[in-house]
């Protein structure tokens, strides 16, 4: 006969670590909340410039029409376009309150309970579109980043960018 040759090899090490860092990364995919409030913080920045600025991330908005501005100047002096009362800007100033539906999956954001916001949002017969709500150029791409991000390595990651 011959002789085979033959190596043994033990490897011995602990795996606890690398399961709790997968059982991290389970729990983080299946809650995106973190993420989802980053998204809104990202969107009332957005949204608040695009108000101040006029409508500037959005191609700018139609000026008011000559009637109405006089009104307006009259009525609400020194006010700029969309504000009067000054609830819509406070709306999109926080996206905060019942508005905002946060949850582990995903957001939605809504106007709803501001009368006047999609007569704004969407023009009327009388009245040019002013967009207030929008998606910020990137946007998807980014988040989508930030979800990775926080599923691999969690919130401090995010918080970073």
């Amino acid at each position: 006969g011959f002789i085979m040759a033959r190596l043994d090899i033990d490897v011995d090490f602990d795996a606890d670590e690398a399961h709790d860092k997968l059982d991290r990364i389970k729990k983080r995919g299946r809650n995106f909340k973190p993420v989802m409030e980053d998204i809104r913080d990202e969107l009332r920045m957005a949204w608040t410039s695009n108000f101040t600025s006029n409508g500037l991330a959005v191609g700018g908005w139609a000026p008011l029409d000559a009637e109405y501005a006089s009104w307006k100047a009259a009525h609400f002096p020194g006010a700029t376009p969309l504000i009067q009362t000054g609830n819509l800007f406070k709306s999109i100033a926080s996206l905060r309150g019942v508005e905002v539906d946060l949850d582990r999956h995903g957001a939605r954001f809504s106007l709803a309970d501001i009368r006047v916001a999609k007569f704004h949002q969407y023009g009327t017969t009388r009245m040019p579109k002013r967009e207030i709500v929008f998606e910020p150029a990137g946007a998807r791409r980014r988040w989508a980043e930030w979800m990775k991000d926080y599923i691999q390595e969690g919130r401090n990651k995010i918080e970073d960018m």
